[in-house]
């Protein structure tokens, strides 16, 4: 068992360095780069193949994996196993992204292993610009899992599969998918087919295939065919009946199989379907020999906490969900829409102009009292506060939309214009929005 230890006095001339060293990645998006996995794969022999020496749970899909991989962790960890967790994007610190049992990689830690990394480079002729952002996190997160000797990695794809750092791995124990939709289509698909033909490429000869109950079936007949291509094994798994007995912004009260008692501490009626999943994963690993009790499973999704997914703070009533496309806006209505609420939430709202922000909006407009809208924290990618604002009014002339000039001062005027504290306050539209909300105002 892994403990965790109290979070060290923080050196200054660390955190100063790490800072450096951060702003110094290649942070650039490669998806359309045919040469970045291999890159990957060769560093990864370099420093002696540590995704070779763990337990790797590799996650891909449009919607749900970091829910997906909070929830895995949660029962992982309750039953007794320690579990190393690689994840993206970050809402508050870029340490977030690699973690073991919840806690952060320090500064020190992270450093220690990017110099490690960085003179392999050297011994082999190349300089510290030859990996970018995702990979060096990539790569120093397997090192880092590896040495601290987790049971089980959960390790959670970028950007589709393909093209993504995390698909240089060896064959992971299982391979899991969550529900594939429509995003980036400028980068990995211009459709639903292509699009999961990109995702599917993870698959590799011997790993286990677990796939969501609703995939689309044109989705999941491309993940089969690749499954049966490559010499990997489709898990098949009779679904658990979930029935929703309550919910409410703090969580699901559950019924599996006709047991009730089980609280699942992440709010949203589509987390059924995430959880779904988690159940499959469970089984596969039994299957595999993992043991699992129920009662400390049950104690485990009690506790799942994941930032900025669904996250919600009840001395403020203030929710805060990183829904950046179509389809997660739409789980967000949805689960606005079933908790019945007296007065219509205050929507912060900052989005990116790569999106379909145009159908978000048309989905959550008509669930909101007002808008106040931001510019999330993405200097090349943001639509500005002034833009977003512009193109409400275009559509919706008649709904109250307020711009803030900074993403502290959101916050300040939601509180100040909502009709009481008992409405509820919504910030969603992307990860960068979170990340802009989070660093300004601490709550």
């Amino acid at each position: 068992m892994i403990v965790a230890k109290p979070e060290e006095k923080r050196d200054i001339r660390l955190v100063t360095r790490y800072r450096n060293v951060i702003k110094s990645f290649d942070n650039k998006w490669h998806v359309l780069d045919d040469t970045r996995v291999s890159i990957v794969r060769e560093v990864l022999d370099w420093l002696g193949n540590p995704d070779q020496k763990l337990k790797i749970i590799h996650i891909a899909g449009t919607n749900g994996k970091s829910s997906t991989g909070a929830m895995v962790g949660a029962v992982l960890q309750a039953n007794g196993y320690d579990y190393g967790r690689f994840s993206s994007p970050y809402i508050k610190s870029s340490r977030e992204q690699i973690c073991i049992n919840d806690n952060m990689i320090s500064e020190k830690d992270f450093l220690t292993y990017y110099d490690r990394i960085v003179a392999v480079l050297k011994t082999h002729g190349v300089s510290a610009k030859h990996l970018t952002y995702f990979e060096y996190f990539t790569i120093i997160s397997l090192c880092y899992f590896v040495e601290h000797h987790v049971d089980f990695v959960l390790f959670e794809a970028g950007l589709g599969g393909l093209r993504d750092a995390t698909n240089a791995i060896s064959s992971p124990l299982l391979t899991v998918f969550t529900k594939i939709s429509i995003d980036h289509q400028n980068l990995i698909g211009r459709n639903l087919l292509e699009i999961a033909e990109n995702t599917a490429a993870i698959i590799k000869p011997g790993t286990w295939v677990i796939d969501y109950a609703g995939q689309d079936l044109t989705a999941r007949q491309v993940l089969k065919n690749k499954t049966l291509a490559v010499g990997a094994k489709w898990f098949e798994y009779q679904q658990d009946q979930i029935t929703i007995a309550n919910t409410t912004p703090a969580g699901l009260d559950l019924i599996i199989n006709g047991t009730p008692g089980y609280f699942l501490s992440m709010s949203g009626a589509f987390q059924v379907h995430n959880f779904s999943i988690v159940l499959q994963i469970k089984a596969a690993l039994m299957a595999q020999g993992y043991h699992f009790e129920v009662e400390k499973t049950r104690q485990g999704l009690a506790k799942v906490k994941l930032l900025g997914r669904m996250n919600y703070h009840k001395d403020v009533n203030i929710l805060f969900d990183a829904a950046h496309n179509v389809d997660g806006i739409n789980g967000l209505v949805s689960a606005l829409n079933a908790w019945h609420l007296k007065i219509k939430p205050t929507l912060i709202l900052g989005v990116l102009k790569d999106k379909d922000y145009h159908e978000m909006l048309d989905t959550i407009v008509p669930s909101v009292q007002r808008i106040i809208t931001v510019t999330p924290n993405n200097k090349t990618r943001a639509l500005s506060a002034e833009e977003l604002a512009a193109e409400i009014l275009v559509s919706y002339p008649s709904v109250d939309v307020e711009i803030a000039s900074d993403a502290s001062a959101a916050i300040s005027l939601a509180m100040r214009v909502r009709e009481s504290s008992q409405a509820l306050i919504v910030v969603t539209g992307s990860f960068y929005t979170l990340n802009a909300i989070q660093k300004d105002h601490r709550i």
